[in-house]
């Protein structure tokens, strides 16, 4: 079975889709990964099999929440791929908790501010629910939009780390390169931004190197 990392945030303008998009670009490089688009508005979806027919580009790898009809049947369509990418929608949806039951790691995109802060909590209580039934299931906090020269960045992270769960090291900053790359239905390393690419490479490399030292752990 692929290894299946989900992004979820019960509030919306985090970066989420953005994330999951480009997260699904680093992966494909190195292995056969699929992009799963639960939320039922399908934008991302949308966005991407248009720009992929507009360039000619292969859309099979994007799964719509239209493309199944039970999670037993998304577990075999994407029981082919090495990387599975699954992005949510931006509420407590009920099928997260199926969605959850698929995932080996469970990353939370969260903006710096005290607002985006309070609204993970009820995200992280039904990750918390979900690790006492599977011990195996991991979770990660990463900051996203990030502005450069506050102190809020800090204090975030430090009010996050007080929490059970990982705060990632890399930061995604708040960048026009991405939403750039989104309407254009690619990546930013597409879009030849050096910066917002070394940033997703480098979540990357350590979201691979987080389920290694975890896994051996247990």
């Amino acid at each position: 079975m692929p290894l299946v990392i989900t992004l979820a945030h019960q509030k919306g303008g985090v970066g989420k889709s953005t994330l999951a998009s480009n997260l699904r670009a680093y992966f494909s490089q190195a292995y056969k990964t699929a992009l799963v688009d639960i939320d039922p508005q399908g934008s991302l979806t949308k966005l991407a099999k248009a720009f992929s027919e507009q360039e000619g580009r292969d859309s099979e790898h994007v799964i719509s929440r239209t493309d199944f009809a039970s999670f037993e049947e998304l577990h075999e369509k994407i029981s082919g791929y090495d990387v599975v990418i699954i992005d949510t929608p931006p509420y407590l949806s009920t099928e997260l908790e199926s969605v959850f039951a698929l995932s080996n790691i469970i990353i939370i995109p969260t903006k710096t501010s005290p607002l985006d802060f309070l609204a993970i909590s009820d995200t992280m209580e039904l990750i918390k629910t979900h690790q006492q039934n599977n011990p195996l299931l991991l979770a990660g906090v990463v900051l996203t939009m990030v502005i450069s020269g506050t102190d809020f960045t800090n204090k975030i992270r430090q009010e996050i780390e007080k929490t059970d769960f990982h705060v990632f090291s890399a930061e995604i900053g708040n960048r026009v390169a991405y939403m750039r790359s989104l309407l254009k239905g690619n990546s930013v390393e597409a879009d030849d931004s050096k910066k917002a690419w070394g940033e997703i490479q480098s979540l990357g490399e350590e979201i691979i190197s987080y389920l290694k030292v975890k896994y051996e752990q247990q």
